[in-house]
């Protein structure tokens, strides 16, 4: 029966991921939020333009370059680059698959467990390829080689390499989390600290080596002033808290939950949590904690999502030590997992299912020569876009730069090719040090330079800079308008 029982989930389970996978690419519609943005920096790297330089990328860049591989061999396109997606999810369930598994779940679990995991990751999932979960893949990789005890001061600090270069203050946070569990672990002793030393001294070496080709390639500089030199001011203007349903509160569920279990488990669960089984809880709790700080300073949904695996995978741990492993360890009972399976991935199959036919109008495009092949892109999106695309081309060709000061501006300036530095992106903690003042000195200075703002304030993305917005209406000559934009020309 167990091996009927396995053999069911597991083929559940690849159809679950090829299902998935489809909607991703083929199906889920383009929206401007961060996907664009980001395949917009990556765009660009393809095209000749220099990160940090002609992009103002404010994370640290591995992320980015795995992206331009993939784009200079398979082309740089949207589909490559929901590909590139697909790959981090895959390589995140298969590390949470590992997780459980090392953890010693019920079989008969783990496709419930994946597919709850599965269920509270989906929205991120689907928002596109991000660093922000390519960090947590490797987040996983480092928690189960904790797990499985193969955890070495070599992984360890090639790990923090690798976080900390994907995104910065994951890569911290994770130092500081490995730090916090083996003081919990050896206490402080001289070989913890020569341990540490190990771990740091992994870690610079790789260092030191991408900081000298970001030297050679000429964009160590705007590195340091883009990934570094914003951060005080991208904390201050973007401190944002949306409370998103049960997400937001489950950090709080479970540090209840642990606090619950570490007084009582020399009590009433000491024949359920041993030694082993308390460790493991508290390794969870450790790195589930630790994580939660990358969703600051704007604790969203979005944020609050990518930190669910960890949380996911303690309850369905805790809660398969308590009962679900006791309740239905009858032979009788395991059937029943089947028909509860098949209920979870029901309910995730009408999930996308509706997200599918509740999208307004898009087109399917299938020029292969087209950045955006392969996806559905919204109609209004191409029809504004292409407006767009005729009024800059014909003020290029007077001798005339026109830069679109909008969140919104990822599209045209996409299939332009053109680059124009952090103005493609002016968001608040966007601009390096002092970014604000330096734009505003720079706008003073251009000449034959149009700045296109959204007409209706009421419009303007919550991250754009008032504060630019201002400047240019009260300093630059108002000349016209297009789409639902104000056209504002330097002397």
């Amino acid at each position: 029966m167990n091996k009927t029982i396995n053999k069911f989930q597991n083929i559940v389970l690849v159809i679950l991921i090829i299902f998935i996978a489809i909607y991703i690419v083929f199906l889920n519609r383009l929206e401007v939020a961060d996907e664009l943005w980001n395949f917009q920096n990556i765009c660009k790297m393809s095209n000749g333009f220099k990160i940090y330089v002609d992009a103002n990328v404010i994370i640290t860049p591995i992320f980015f370059y795995i992206a331009n591989i993939l784009f200079n061999i398979f082309g740089a396109n949207m589909l490559v680059f929901r590909l590139y997606n697909i790959l981090i999810y895959i390589l995140i369930l298969i590390a949470c698959y590992r997780i459980l598994r090392n953890l010693k779940v019920s079989k008969n679990f783990l496709i419930i467990y994946m597919a709850f995991i599965v269920e509270f990751i989906f929205s991120i999932m689907t928002a596109g390829a991000n660093y922000n979960m390519l960090a947590m893949l490797f987040v996983l990789i480092g928690l189960n080689l904790y797990i499985s005890k193969k955890s070495n001061n070599f992984l360890q600090g090639i790990l923090i390499f690798l976080i900390f270069f994907t995104k910065q203050n994951l890569g911290a946070i994770y130092a500081i989390t490995i730090i916090v569990y083996e003081l919990y672990l050896n206490k402080f002793s001289k070989k913890f600290v020569l341990d540490q030393f190990k771990k740091f001294l992994f870690f610079l070496i790789p260092t030191i080596l991408i900081l000298v080709y970001m030297y050679i390639d000429g964009n160590l500089l705007g590195f340091l002033n883009y990934a570094f030199g914003g951060i005080l001011d991208f904390g201050k203007s973007n401190n944002v808290f949306i409370a998103y349903g049960y997400y937001s509160f489950i950090p709080f569920i479970v540090l209840g939950l642990y606090i619950f279990i570490a007084i009582k488990r020399k009590t009433i669960l000491k024949e359920v949590i041993d030694d082993e089984k308390f460790r493991n809880l508290t390794l969870l709790f450790i790195f589930s904690m630790g994580n939660t700080l990358i969703v600051y300073p704007i604790m969203n949904s979005a944020h609050f999502t990518m930190v669910m695996p960890i949380y996911i995978i303690f309850i369905c741990y805790l809660f398969g030590i308590l009962i679900f492993e006791n309740l239905f360890s009858d032979e009788k009972y395991i059937e029943n997992i089947k028909w509860l399976t098949i209920g979870i991935i029901f309910a995730l199959v009408l999930r996308i299912i509706f997200n599918i036919f509740s999208e307004s109008d898009a087109t399917f495009i299938n020029d292969k020569n087209s950045n955006f092949f392969g996806v559905y892109v919204y109609n209004e999106t191409l029809e504004k876009s292409r407006k767009m695309e005729h009024y800059i081309k014909n003020r290029n060709e007077d001798g005339v730069d026109v830069m679109i000061l909008s969140y919104d501006a990822a599209v045209p300036m996409i299939n332009l090719k053109q680059s124009h530095g952090a103005y493609d992106l002016l968001f608040n903690g966007n601009l390096g040090y002092d970014g604000i003042n330096k734009i505003k000195e720079d706008i003073r200075n251009r000449k034959n330079t149009e700045f296109l703002i959204v007409t209706d304030e009421k419009d303007v993305f919550w991250q754009e800079p008032v504060e630019i917005r201002d400047f240019i209406i009260e300093n630059l000559d108002y000349s016209g308008q297009i789409c639902n934009y104000s056209i504002y020309r330097t002397n």
